[in-house]
Order: C-alpha cells, then structure tokens, then sequence
C-alpha cells in the first residue's frame, strides 16, 4: 500500500488519468483486476490501467522474480522454505517463476516449495482483495482527488491534448 504515495504521483505526471487509480492501486494481481472490472466497468481507463499493470508486471516481473529469487537463494540467508513463502506476493506467473527457481536450486525440496509457494499465493490473495478494497483504492482515489489538480500542469501531454492546447 505505501507504493501508492510514489506511484500515483509518477503515474500522473506521465500524462495518465483516472488510469493512474487502476495501475497503482495495488499489486495487481488476478483478483486485483477483477474487482477493478467489477467496479469500474470493463471499458473504464481504471481497468485499461490496471490490465495495463498486470500484462507489464507479468512480463518483466515474472523475469525479476525469477532472477532475484535465483540471487537471495545463493545467498544463502533464507531459508528455501521462507522464499517460498515469499515468492507468492505476486500474481500466478510470478509465482510459478519464483517456485521453478527455486526447485530448481533445491531439487530435493521440491513438493515443500510448491506447497508453500501456493499456499501464499492463495493468502496473498484472499489478503490482498480486502486490503484494496477497504484501504487500496479509497486511498488511492483521495490521493488523485487530492493530487491530479496539483499534477496536471506539470504532466506530459499527449499528441491530442498538445493540439487542443493550441487552438
């Protein structure tokens, strides 16, 4: 939840709008984008903000868990078992990444790692939805309320808000 007092603001001063509550709301994990949908409606710039999050954090953050998970396990300052725990903070696929990872290092570990590794993912989430619900995006649509007046001169402009600038 403190990500959203650094990421909104940057999210705003890239030029999003009502985009910015979607992608910084939270993690975005599979849940997190379904109650985004349900929300705000599918055709919402909230859900293209938070699908956008989700598809990009998929991509590079399924690389990222991957590698760092490689990196601490070398370490060798955790405990395979806590790494698992660990590993379910993000959405499915990161955790699959972190999980092979992690198997892969310690092969004879292989069915715990799985096993909690999957049963954080199903904690993170159950925790996770309530936490956006009740705290994540009340916060974050105050915060654009509060903030999106203070931003808007200072944001990037798209081509078409540059042209009516103009005329």
């Amino acid at each position: 939840l403190g990500t959203i007092f650094l990421s909104l603001p940057l999210a705003l001063l890239l030029g999003l709008k009502r985009e910015a509550v979607g992608a910084t709301h939270s993690i975005n994990r599979e849940s997190n984008l379904a109650l985004i949908t349900d929300i705000y409606g599918p055709d919402s710039p909230e859900t293209r903000g938070s699908l956008s999050i989700y598809v990009v954090g998929g991509m590079v953050g399924t690389i990222y868990f991957g590698f760092m998970v490689s990196v601490i396990a070398a370490l060798g300052i955790f405990h395979p078992f806590a790494l698992a725990m660990s590993s379910g903070a993000g959405a499915g696929i990161m955790m699959a990444s972190a999980t092979a990872s992690l198997t892969a290092i310690f092969p004879e570990m292989a069915e715990q790692i799985a096993a909690l590794a999957s049963a954080s993912e199903t904690l993170s989430g159950i925790d996770g939805i309530y936490m956006t619900i009740f705290i994540g995006l009340p916060l974050c649509n105050w915060l654009y309320k509060v903030l999106e007046p203070k931003i808007r001169p200072f944001a990037l402009k798209s081509k078409e808000e540059k042209v009516l600038e103009e005329s």
